[in-house]
């Protein structure tokens, strides 16, 4: 396997870039309101999607990796982790993003708020102390192993 000769590897600024962006795009669909901000909840989640299938996709990391680091705005703090978590975290994130959207379209604007807030909030936590939920569930599940093979864990059990 190519992955035991060249470890997997994290920047965290590029994560923290995404957190901030999305926190950013979330808070700012409230305060525009149910008609504009559905749109805002609805391409942050799409940007999620897209990014989770596709790492060129992810427009928000991309700022960190193509602007903010070159620039030396934003230098690079790269660690040796399993990149899988934060991508299955970002997963979920946009599924609620994308149920908030067909929430706040369909009417039910509470729900499309709370789901939407749901996300800035673990977003926030995560930006601010380094606390992952959606990495938190990643993990449990896959201790359980309930995860796909596809995306669990390749840690050889000791």
């Amino acid at each position: 396997m190519a992955a035991a000769s060249s470890p997997l590897r994290v920047d965290r600024n590029t994560l923290r870039v995404n957190q901030a962006f999305i926190v950013g795009f979330t808070v700012l669909a409230f305060v525009v309101g149910d008609e504009v901000g559905r749109w805002f909840v609805l391409g942050t989640g799409l940007v999620m999607l897209l990014g989770t299938l596709d790492e060129r996709l992810a427009l928000f990391k991309q700022v960190h990796r193509r602007i903010l680091k070159p620039s030396g705005i934003l230098g690079p703090d790269v660690k040796i982790e399993d990149p899988m978590p934060h991508q299955f975290a970002q997963a979920m994130g946009s599924v609620f993003l994308l149920a908030a959207f067909a929430a706040l379209a369909g009417g039910a604007v509470g729900l499309g708020w709370v789901l939407t807030f749901m996300v800035a909030a673990l977003a926030l936590l995560n930006l601010t102390v380094q606390f992952c939920a959606g990495c938190f569930v990643y993990f449990q599940l896959d201790r359980r192993g309930l995860l796909p093979a596809s995306i669990a864990s390749t840690r050889v059990a000791s």
